[in-house]
């Protein structure tokens, strides 16, 4: 004789899936969710880097062969950025705007991580350089503000690194040292 089933068996089934697939997707979202974490981080850390190798790569190309290369960093002190007809850029307030040192974005130097193909950086990185001001270096023996003749140049270098959704930003102080005459201090 065969007995009529009334169906529960098949309710609850059919509510245990529906449980289950519940439980999977949400499991996935929450596993989605920490992949992009993981990604986000890792890019970050990618594009820390890279700015970071063409800040110490900018510091080695201008204390190579004895600081012969700095010239160009020393041609910022008293030098004004010029627009296209090579007039002054002069801001709102009528003074006139500080010259830097640009690579990479919308200028046409190239970053130097950017010149070797081995080890190039896979962000798009943009830097710039600017003199902040000049002070008497420390030297001992001297009277520091009117004897020394060593002058130390403080400088700024800002970076900028984007690899995909990432974006890293990063401030580098540099001091360049340099002789004047003890006269012109």
């Amino acid at each position: 004789m065969i007995k009529k089933q009334k169906g529960a068996s098949l309710v609850v089934a059919l509510v245990l899936l529906t449980i289950i697939t519940l439980v999977a997707a949400y499991s996935i979202e929450g596993s989605t969710i920490q992949s992009k974490m993981i990604a986000s981080s890792l890019f970050s850390t990618l594009t820390y880097q890279e700015c970071r190798n063409e800040q110490e790569a900018n510091v080695r190309f201008y204390n190579e062969n004895g600081g012969e290369n700095r010239v160009g960093l020393l041609g910022l002190i008293d030098a004004v950025a010029l627009d296209e007809d090579g007039d002054p850029i002069v801001d709102e307030d009528g003074n006139t705007t500080a010259a830097t040192i640009q690579a990479g974005g919308d200028s046409s130097e190239v970053p130097i991580t950017k010149q070797y193909n081995d080890n190039s950086a896979r962000s798009d990185i943009e830097y710039t350089w600017s003199f902040i001001k000049e002070e008497p270096a420390a030297r001992g023996g001297y009277n520091i503000d009117t004897e020394s003749q060593i002058r130390a140049y403080l400088y700024q270098n800002d970076c900028t690194a984007v690899f995909r959704f990432s974006t890293n930003n990063q401030i580098l102080g540099a001091i360049v040292e340099g002789l004047v005459q003890a006269g012109n201090i």
